[in-house]
Formats: structure tokens, sequence, C-alpha cells
């Protein structure tokens, strides 16, 4: 088992990679009635093809990965929720474009249910039946978010920015691409995607760390799960044919987004969560409320408290994002396209500006360290392998410079695309 020490947190870390690969992070607090559990498979709906074994390729229909986290709850003459209420947890799961997430806390049973949690994620039960029962279900949410002229605009804007590109696809799918579903596709993904190598159980809670691997091996050690060689085949990423596109929608005032598109990048690691810190201080020192830049915008009824913005790094793709509500979507383009071409000298002398955000997003990460579902879902594990401690010690280490370098590379020769929902 490695230990790792943040002496300056006064937390620990330990970890273990069983023989069949399962890797186990464990991260007791004694002081806590609650311990939190979350298995998570880096499979989302960024994957769109595969193959198991250098075999024949496996296309993946858009909205499987989330179709596939339903499914897995859903037994032959059980439901994985019933069981974990019985036992006095509470369970959820998610869905995103690079994970797949299963969850639960509990102050009881913890074995019991950790137990439950390995059992029926990494024994799955397919059947037609069921299948076409939840294609149903599934198509009914994704009316919902059909509906929404919040998704609607965001999912614009990706399809705008990323055209055929899983980027571009709701993570629910379509109702025609959720048709293609199969039993046996599913059971070729959860045989690809589920196995022990491909898992990481997170535990962080009330709970005696050898004590809890040894209920692990024991769980592991009753299952025969065969090792394939799995390979994701990634789509090359189309380059953008439009600047800007109007759709229609019952709005009462039209909703308005942006996307900055930056090049393609393997960078991982402390590296690339470094990116993410400063990025997001550095969108705060150019368009954070607090700017003459926000304010003046603000006071003319140009943008209104709903503009936000934000730097996604998922994978290879880089970009960021704008999102406002406002009649006055041209005034505002030019607002932004004025200040991306000035951020040399908007950021001059903003040394102190800098020193209060990294000093707000500081404290606001080390209050995170109180609820134990933070500490479990708000590192970046699955992407880069950094935990939430990580990203605390790497904001009490971030300076200026790393601003201004970050500024280089997102805002140089920046293009701007637009999206925007209107009557």
């Amino acid at each position: 088992m490695i230990e790792k020490k943040y002496t300056r947190l006064k937390e620990n870390v330990l970890t273990e990679t069983l023989a069949n690969g399962l890797k186990v992070i464990m991260i007791p607090k004694k002081v806590y009635h609650k311990t939190f559990a979350v298995i998570t498979t880096p499979f989302g709906s960024l994957d769109q093809s595969f193959q198991i074994n250098n075999d024949k390729m496996i296309d993946i229909p858009a909205g499987t990965a989330h179709f596939l986290e339903h499914k897995l709850f859903e037994k032959e003459n059980s439901d994985a929720f019933t069981r974990f209420g019985e036992l006095g947890a509470d369970a959820n799961a998610f869905t995103n474009a690079y994970q797949t997430s299963y969850l639960f806390s509990t102050t009881k049973n913890l074995n019991l249910a950790l137990n439950h949690l390995l059992d029926f994620v990494q024994t799955p039960y397919f059947s037609e039946k069921t299948i076409a029962k939840e294609q149903g279900i599934i198509g009914q949410e994704i009316q919902m978010y059909d509906d929404d002229p919040n998704w609607t605009v965001y999912m614009g804007l990706m399809q705008l920015m990323y055209p055929d590109a899983p980027l571009s696809e709701d993570i629910a799918g379509t109702k025609q691409s959720i048709l293609k579903i199969t039993p046996a596709l599913l059971y070729d993904i959860h045989r690809a995607f589920y196995q022990p190598n491909h898992l990481t159980l997170q535990i962080v809670g009330n709970f005696d760390p050898k004590e809890m691997l040894q209920v692990i091996r024991d769980n592991q050690a009753t299952k025969m799960i065969e090792k394939v060689n799995v390979k994701r085949i990634e789509a090359p990423i189309s380059v953008p044919k439009k600047k800007q596109e109007i759709k229609k929608f019952d709005v009462s005032r039209p909703k308005v987004a942006f996307g900055l598109r930056l090049p393609a990048s393997d960078i991982s690691g402390k590296q690339a969560t470094k990116l993410m810190l400063a990025a997001d201080i550095l969108s705060d020192i150019m368009f954070g409320e607090q700017t003459d830049w926000y304010q003046n915008l603000y006071n003319k009824g140009i943008i209104d408290t709903e503009f936000d913005t934000s730097f996604d790094l998922l994978r290879h793709y880089q970009f960021v994002t704008f999102f406002s509500e406002t009649t006055e979507y041209d005034i505002l383009t030019t607002a932004i396209e004025t200040q991306l071409s000035q951020y040399q000298e908007i950021l001059a002398g903003k040394e102190n500006d800098f020193e209060s955000l990294r000093r707000a997003t500081l404290g606001e990460g080390i209050q995170r360290l109180n609820s134990l579902e933070s500490i479990a879902l708000r590192g970046d594990d699955v992407l880069f392998g950094t935990n939430l401690f990580d990203k605390i010690m790497l904001l009490q280490d971030l300076t200026y410079n790393d601003i201004l370098e970050t500024a280089e590379k997102i805002y140089v020769n920046a293009k701007l695309q637009r999206f925007v929902l209107q009557k």
C-alpha cells in the first residue's frame, strides 16, 4: 500500500492496486460518522468506437454510456437502488463526457454496501425487454433536454465548434441513436471498459484501511473476470464550418453562447490541472463581475447576473465558453472580442487582483475538504490523476507568471464563435 502525505493539509491518501488491476484509493477520516464510496470507469460520451483483442471495430451510438449507467442498476430479479435503501445507504450515479461513476454514502453497513456496489457494477444483466423499456424512459428524458433553452444553447455551441465530433452530441444521445443499443453491445462495452484494470474505487470517511482493503480483496476473489485488450478509436476533430448560427426557440429574451476553440492537446497530469486552475482565475481577471468591463456592460443592461464564462479541458478538447441572456448580443460580441484582443495590456499590473482571486479560490477549495463527497469528486482523478488535495497544493504555488503564460496559450489569435437562441 502506497501512502502519500499532504503535510500542509494534514491529509493522507492510501493507494493500492489489486492483482486484477482494480485501483483502490482510501482517505480515512476518523472524525466523520459517514463514509462515501465511488467507483469509476473512464468511459463516457466521448467514446465512439473501440476494439477488443484487435477484433472488429465496435461502434458506440450516442448516449450509450449514459444508457449503460441506468441499466446496470437493474438486474434480472432485483434493483440495485432498492438494496442500497435496505442497507441504509444513499446511492447515485452519473455519466459525463469522459467517465461513468457509481456512488453511495452511509453511516452503517459499510462493508455490505461496498460489496453491493462492487457486485452490481461488475455483474451486468441486460435483456431485450429491459432495454426496450429503458429506451422509452430515456427518450422522454431526451425530450426534456430538447425543450430546455439552457441545454439547447450549450449543445448548439458545441455543434458549431466541433461539428461531427462526439462532444457535439448529447450525453443522453438522441431518440434515434439509443434505438441502436442492444444487449450484445452493452455486454461488449462492459467487458471492455468495466474490467477491473479500468476501474478506480475511492473511499473517504470513517473506516479502517486494512479492514476495508481486505473486504475488497475478498470480494474480488469471488469474481472470474476475463482480461481483454481494449483499443479506443478516436474520431478526427473536424474543422468548424461556420462562425455563427441563430436558432429559433421559445425564449422571452435571446440566449447567446460564445466559444473559443483551442488547438487539441495531449496535456495531462498536474500540468493539465494547473492549466485549468490558471485559466479559471484568468477568466475572472478578464471577465469577472468585479471588473470594470463587467460592471460597465451590466450598468448598461447589456449583460445581467446570468453572464458566465469557463474553461474546459476534456481529454484532447480545450475551449473557452461565455454564456449570457441579452437582446444586445452584437454589442456583447464586440465587447468580448475587444477584451480578448487587448488581453496583454489589460493584464498588466493585475498582480493584486490575481492574488485576491487565488486566495478566494484557495479558500473555497479548503472549505470543500469538509465534504467527503467533494474530496471524492472535486478532483481531476479520472482525467489527470490529480485529487482535490493536489489541486489545493497547486493553487498555493500558483504565480502571476502562470496566469500570463496561460493567457498567451489561450487568447493569442482568438477567434470567437457565436450561437444564438431567439424567437
